[in-house]
């Protein structure tokens, strides 16, 4: 049966149909004046004035109190805190073995999560731990225990407004984990300028960059670069890329079997990934230039301590972006992997490899190039390498011969960055 075609069309209602002409004879003036369309006018949500003026309040307070206008001066304490290092990591151990066994047992109490095979590995070793650092509470012996000493630390005197501001500075983060965006930007704001609040730095510091004279006769001294010279800089630069190519060579061979384990989709279990996670996050924060140190005290003076300290700084990194890239892998193809019985490590190989290849390549070249410029400052601690005469030239006032040295170490970077990106475009 035919539908007329006045049923075809959508009725209109009179309030419609005027505010339809309203839109269309609007002067470009009056468009302008227009406010913003409803779901752009509070871009950052509904303002909570009790979290605003909360965070408001507690900003402010916190201004006064760094600025001294409000100044409660200082206490004297004498306060001396002093506990044996060993027994406070075992009893901490201790607790979170009981704090791990509680809370499973606290959320399904009327199932034996509690007593599954994961929670009775995790107990065992935190178990294990704790006891190997309270035996070496006990004095008894390198093979049953280590003694970490006991720490010490005295407090002379208590500056309030400063403990003031870090109860403020905390009264914050609750507010901005309450979703207040001011509180969020005042910590930010107080962050950077805390960072910025370096002794004698200000603009004074970025006028000294351009008027300094000592500045401008170390300048002077430099050109023309003497390139006689450039003779002596062929052998230790060269040594230089050997001690970043092993170097390299080490992290990435350490770090692909350890970002399986610290790798929250590969790890066999949850105290593995954690007690990985610990180890590489500890040789993370030591620098790649103490680690040199430590490395000359066991194979003495040399490029091999050099590259043995870069190699340990560069497996922790690695490991730690070897991992992120294999947790960021897709699930689906995991799965179909799966569901035709393939075995974990063909899962691995055809699922997980695949797909973080291009970002397991990417970083390891990354670091291959920044190896070759540590290398360099690691050679000031007896590494070896364009470090050792750059740092004799330095202390000779060579300046003409430290000018060959570093156009020399510039040029050898520009040609291994265009190296990189070719290699990076022909692999991924």
């Amino acid at each position: 049966m035919s539908v007329p075609v006045e049923e075809k069309i959508p009725s209109v209602s009179p309030n419609g149909t005027r505010a339809v002409a309203q839109n269309q004879v609007r002067t470009g003036f009056q468009r302008w004046l227009r406010g913003p369309e409803p779901d752009l006018r509070l871009p950052l949500g509904k303002l909570r004035w009790m979290l605003a003026l909360s965070s408001g309040g507690c900003a402010l307070l916190a201004a006064l109190l760094v600025s001294r206008v409000i100044d409660f001066g200082s206490m004297n304490a004498g306060w001396m805190i002093s506990f044996p290092v060993n027994m406070t990591i075992g009893i901490l151990l201790l607790l979170l073995m009981l704090y791990n066994i509680g809370v499973k047992a606290f959320k399904r109490p009327r199932t034996d999560a509690w007593r599954s095979r994961n929670s009775l590995i995790s107990s065992i070793l935190l178990l294990a731990l704790a006891g190997f650092f309270l035996l070496g509470a006990g004095h008894l012996g390198p093979l049953h225990g280590i003694d970490l000493g006991i720490f010490t630390y005295t407090v002379q005197a208590v500056d309030i407004n400063l403990l003031l501001v870090l109860v403020l500075v905390m009264l914050l983060a609750c507010l901005a984990l309450m979703r207040s965006a001011l509180a969020g930007v005042t910590l930010l704001v107080g962050f950077v300028w805390w960072g910025c609040s370096i002794d004698g730095f200000g603009w004074q510091s970025f006028v000294d960059l351009f008027t300094s004279p000592s500045g401008g006769r170390f300048l002077q001294d430099m050109v023309p670069p003497d390139w006689s010279y450039f003779g002596n800089v062929i052998n230790p630069l060269l040594l230089t890329i050997q001690t970043a190519v092993l170097a390299t060579l080490i992290g990435v061979v350490g770090a692909l079997p350890l970002s399986i384990l610290a790798a929250r989709n590969t790890t066999p279990h949850p105290v593995i990934y954690n007690v990985v996670r610990s180890i590489i996050n500890t040789l993370r924060a030591i620098p790649s230039l103490i680690l040199a140190m430590v490395c000359i005290t066991f194979v003495g003076l040399g490029p091999v301590a050099g590259a043995f300290g870069l190699g340990i700084h560069s497996l922790a990194v690695l490991t730690k972006l070897f991992a992120e890239a294999i947790e960021s892998v897709k699930v689906q193809p995991i799965e179909a992997l799966r569901a035709t019985g393939a075995n974990g490590l063909k899962i691995f190989r055809w699922g997980i490899i695949p797909q973080a290849f291009p970002l397991l390549i990417s970083s390891s070249i990354y670091y291959w190039e920044s190896n070759v410029r540590d290398s360099t400052v690691v050679a000031f601690v007896g590494g070896g390498g364009i470090g050792f005469i750059l740092q004799a030239n330095l202390s000779l006032f060579e300046y003409a011969h430290v000018s060959v040295i570093i156009a020399s170490l510039v040029l050898v970077v520009i040609l291994l960055d265009r190296v990189s990106d070719y290699i990076r475009s022909k692999i991924l």
